[in-house]
C-alpha cells in the first residue's frame, strides 16, 4: 500500500511538472508527458519502498523473504 501510494503521488507530480513544464515553453507533447508522469511514478514508488523498508525494520520485522525454512 506504502509503494502504490508512492507511485501516484509520484504520477501526480509528474503531471504537475508537465503542467510547469509546458506553460514555461509552450509546448505540450503527449511523449513529454508521458516520459514525466512515469519516470516520477517510479521514483516515487522507490522512494516510497526505500521508507516502507526502513520503518519496518525499525519495528523489528523481517525485510528480507525467507527463502530457507528453519
Amino acid at each position: 500500500m506504502v509503494v502504490l501510494t508512492g507511485v501516484i503521488l509520484g504520477a501526480v507530480w509528474g503531471a504537475i511538472m508537465w503542467g510547469i513544464t509546458s506553460a514555461i515553453h509552450g509546448s505540450a507533447s503527449a511523449s513529454v508527458f508521458a516520459y514525466l508522469v512515469l519516470s516520477m511514478a517510479m521514483i516515487g514508488g522507490g522512494v516510497a519502498a526505500f521508507f516502507g523498508a526502513v520503518g519496518v525494520k525499525r519495528r523489528g520485522e523481517s525485510v528480507r523473504p525467507r527463502l530457507w525454512k528453519r
